[in-house]
């Protein structure tokens, strides 16, 4: 695994393939050009326009390979992943940001695959063709955000589908980041847990054959539903692998079955060593797996009798924060060591609110919306008692930190 990981973090830099629309830039790059694409997403809505990333099949009329990002201004009023399009504007090289901690367009857009952007002048759509999947999502988070308003609907579509699928207010991630709890956002084995715990014990009623059954379902429904990013990957691989080993009667060793869940993905994907949410997920994954269990025996030693139930709460996100620590400190020049507290406070109620989201969320799949209203008030009356709670975490580092950061930022 760490000749896999040092492979992906040497070699495994994204560089644009052969044809791709940056070469055309260099060519020509004051003049517009016409481009074929499919749309990889929903178009990302902005005050006064909107951005979609575009898989690019061809340029005046020649095949071509590559991405590029549509920047619209204005906006149409419908653009879904999927579609094909026509587009002709001028294509140019997307701005770095100004350091290393404040990546631009240009460092969010590698991470993606594309190096160019495209001011689109003329946009027309060749083909709107079934995309079963994304249509799903896109009936999941609208109907949510549609009975429960755009917070609290939102962060209850987020914690199924993943916030890079839902778009969410830009306060709202703001206060999760600064609470210390994006992992809630993001789709990862936390909301698989959760999930898996729900199904293995409804399967007990049935017996063996259906709680595998279930899990199995549950395995892949969360993988289709929230994407092949590398947390959720990784989630997905490691469950897997401890049900087939459960199922055959052995006992699964967690260090094992994450080396090879981790070994499995950088074999297919080298590029994802330099991901940090790979990253991220790998580390808080080893100081749940290396950590926490030792960490967990000391704190119920040395808590009194009548606070031994803290010790796991505690012994869990202090250890993911602990292996994670220097990778945010790398990556974001600063971590929330409150987000313990933050966690201890948060993960009951984020459990439940979860379990509740992904039994709406199938719900609204096929259920009248009058009844979904009816069904999401107490889920929705859950998520504005968490969006309170972080609210109030995050004030409360604002008023210690926002001087500092406010001075830091205007020096730099």
């Amino acid at each position: 695994m760490l000749l896999l990981l040092l492979r992906g973090l040497i070699w495994g830099t994204q560089i644009p393939v052969e044809g791709d629309p940056i070469q055309h830039l260099n060519r020509s790059s004051a003049e517009p050009v016409a481009l074929i694409g499919d749309l990889l997403s929903d178009a990302r809505r902005f005050e006064n326009g909107c951005s979609v990333l575009v898989a690019v099949r061809r340029i005046a009329g020649r095949p071509v390979r590559g991405r590029t990002e549509f920047s619209m201004r204005p906006c149409p009023e419908r653009l879904l992943q999927g579609w094909r399009v026509r587009a002709t504007g001028v294509l140019r090289r997307p701005s770095p940001g100004p350091h290393r901690l404040l990546p631009g367009p240009a460092e969010r857009l590698a991470r993606q695959g594309s190096w160019s952007q495209l001011r689109v002048s003329e946009l027309q759509v060749l083909q709107r063709p079934w995309t079963p999947v994304a249509d799903a999502r896109r009936t999941i988070a609208d109907r949510l955000q549609l009975v429960a308003g755009e917070e609290r609907g939102g962060l209850m579509a987020a914690l199924v589908l993943g916030s890079a699928q839902v778009p969410l207010p830009a306060e709202l991630r703001q206060a999760f980041r600064l609470a210390g709890l994006s992992h809630a956002l993001a789709a990862s084995g936390f909301h698989l847990s959760v999930l898996l715990g729900a199904c293995l014990s409804l399967g007990r009623l049935f017996g063996r054959g259906i709680r595998l059954l279930l899990a199995g379902g549950a395995l892949m429904l969360f993988l289709t539903l929230a994407g092949a990013q590398p947390s959720v990957v990784r989630a997905v691989l490691m469950g897997t692998s401890a049900l087939l080993i459960r199922g055959s009667g052995e006992r699964s060793r967690g260090f094992g079955v994450l080396l090879m869940s981790l070994s499995v993905m950088l074999l297919i994907h080298p590029a994802w060593a330099r991901s940090i949410g790979f990253q991220l997920s790998a580390a808080a994954t080893a100081g749940l797996v290396m950590s926490a269990p030792a960490l967990e025996a000391r704190l119920a030693a040395a808590l009194p009798g009548a606070l031994v139930w803290l010790a796991p709460a505690l012994a869990i996100p202090t250890a993911a924060l602990l292996w994670t620590l220097p990778l945010q400190w790398l990556h974001f020049g600063s971590a929330p060591l409150y987000g313990v507290l933050a966690n201890l406070l948060a993960t009951p109620l984020l459990a439940v609110l979860t379990l509740a989201s992904m039994l709406l969320a199938l719900l609204s799949l096929w259920t009248p919306i009058g009844l979904i209203q009816g069904l999401a008030w107490p889920v929705q009356w859950l998520a504005g008692i968490l969006i309170s709670l972080v609210g109030w975490i995050s004030n409360r580092h604002l008023l210690t930190r926002q001087p500092k950061l406010a001075q830091a930022l205007t020096t730099l």
